[in-house]
């Protein structure tokens, strides 16, 4: 392979089909996570049925971002890569998945706060719902910085950089909303159920700067 290696793989799949390009599958994450803010402003207007119909959508969304990953980590497997420009490659498809995954797992604690009739205040309905918000921008620049690889590495970096910024102002309201939470009056059951959504957001916030990190140790170990 030549001396871009991976920088030439992000390149080719650019203008390759979304069910197998890095970009698509990060866009499917996106999706993911957008239902997740669709639900949680559903339960901010009270609208539980909606809420149910967006989780139910945000399934099918990780589902398909599952698909991705074992079509992108079968390919990457069969390309020219190095052994290590293959492992880093596919340590970014799996960490994107994550993203997918704790969406999944925040979709879960809020079916399971609506099936127990539990009592949350708006107020904390409207910080997760900002969370989430702030969570697709994080997302925005890891696309930024796929579309990137092989054009402008500069840019890249700079990408990455917002990335970990986005990721920061998440951890802040992480624990805003945390605090809320524990000086709420909401019963124990309601409070452990909210606490593991908040983690959940908290979590998928971290994988994606683990996104970042991968793609800036892909270029680093090219001399980039």
């Amino acid at each position: 392979m030549s001396d871009k290696g991976i920088l030439d793989w992000f390149g080719k799949r650019k203008e390759s089909s979304v069910t197998i390009g890095a970009r698509g599958h990060v866009m499917v994450v996106r999706d993911t996570v957008a239902e997740l803010k669709n639900a949680l402003d559903c339960m901010v207007k009270g609208d539980a049925v909606a809420a149910v119909k967006c989780t139910e959508r945000l399934m099918l969304c990780e589902k398909e971002a599952d698909r991705i990953e074992d079509k992108l980590c079968a390919e990457i497997s069969r390309g020219e890569l190095s052994v290590q420009e293959r492992e880093n490659l596919i340590r970014f498809v799996r960490q994107t998945d994550k993203v997918a995954n704790w969406a999944k797992e925040g979709a879960i604690y809020l079916q399971l706060l609506n099936e127990t009739n539990a009592k949350v205040p708006v107020e904390i309905w409207s910080e997760l719902a900002h969370m989430t918000d702030e969570l697709i921008e994080e997302i925005k620049f890891l696309v930024g910085a796929i579309e990137n690889m092989n054009a402008d590495p500069k840019k890249v970096f700079g990408e990455i950089d917002s990335l970990n910024d986005q990721e920061r102002i998440i951890d802040g309201l992480y624990f805003t909303c945390i605090k809320h939470a524990h000086l709420s009056e909401m019963d124990p059951r309601g409070l452990y159920l909210v606490d593991e959504l908040i983690e959940a957001i908290e979590m998928a916030a971290d994988s994606g700067k683990s996104c970042g990190d991968a793609i800036n140790i892909m270029l680093i170990s090219r001399g980039v």
